[in-house]
């Protein structure tokens, strides 16, 4: 198994990409610390709460895997801190950093139309939790002598998207942080890399709501809206989250060693335009 002996700490793995990247780095071996904030008005759509959180762990406990769940924000550095310290309590190390936490939106409104609050929130969770988790497990990284980090960034760090401007900064920003790390840790051999997926489709079984989210903002029904957006998809469909998950385990794994400082976009051909 590809991840066989190796400890992954997944953030926002309650649902949706989460819990697809938990079964998927389950089924391959790894242990797992699995965070999320668990509250379900935290955000601008309901998000997820506790008892999904050990529903994705009771899953990957199935399939093998030792699991330690933990309620952390990250936006909040010492919670951060305790849960990757649970984790080396439990594990004794960490060989990955899947940083999957984040929120789309809030969105639906033009950039003078956003509140600093609003605006804040977006780049609070997507870009400086992506740095806060980064920054609790770099140090023991490079004393154990590597590690892998894999950043959800989204074509939204590569191209813009209307009504949604804090949301795209903060990805363009996680995929600058990610060019960073790998260049100041790749002596120390750590390698960091972002994944960056296009609209998921909706999955009921992973508790998906960003995609509703989404259509919800732009005033759309769900069907209606996937429909119009695979449309812009060469592939003719929108991608999965398991697409996504097969990316973010070959970033993790030992095929992609040679790999680092770059983004793997999963978007149907999205961003080729």
């Amino acid at each position: 198994m590809l991840l066989d002996g190796n400890v992954a700490m997944i953030t926002g793995a309650a649902r949706a990409l989460g819990r697809s990247h938990a079964l998927t780095f389950a089924a391959e071996g790894a242990d797992l610390i699995l965070v999320d904030l668990c509250d379900p008005d935290a955000g601008p759509y309901p998000m997820s709460g506790r008892r999904e959180l050990e529903e994705t762990a009771d899953s990957c406990r199935r399939l093998g895997s030792r699991v330690l769940t933990r309620v952390a924000d990250v936006r909040d550095q010492s919670g951060v801190d305790k849960a990757v310290a649970a984790g080396l309590d439990e594990f004794g190390r960490i060989d990955v950093l899947l940083n999957n936490a984040g929120i789309l939106g809030p969105g639906g409104r033009r950039v003078h139309e956003l509140t600093e609050e609003q605006w804040l929130l977006a780049l609070d969770v997507n870009l400086s939790g992506t740095w806060r988790c980064c920054r609790a497990v770099l140090p023991l990284m490079v004393e154990q002598g590597g590690g892998r980090i894999v950043n959800t960034a989204s074509t939204g760090g590569r191209v813009a998207f209307e009504m949604y401007a804090g949301y795209v900064a903060a990805k363009h920003g996680v995929i600058g942080l990610t060019k960073s790390i790998a260049l100041e840790y790749g002596r120390h051999g750590v390698r960091a890399n972002a994944v960056c997926p296009s609209t998921v489709a909706d999955d009921a079984s992973l508790g998906t709501r960003s995609t509703r989210a989404v259509a919800a903002a732009m005033g759309a029904e769900l069907r209606d809206y996937e429909r119009g957006s695979a449309s812009l998809h060469p592939i003719g469909r929108l991608v999965t989250a398991a697409e996504v998950s097969a990316a973010c385990l070959w970033l993790a794994g030992p095929h992609s060693g040679g790999v680092t400082g770059t983004e793997v976009v999963v978007d149907g051909g999205f961003t080729a335009h």
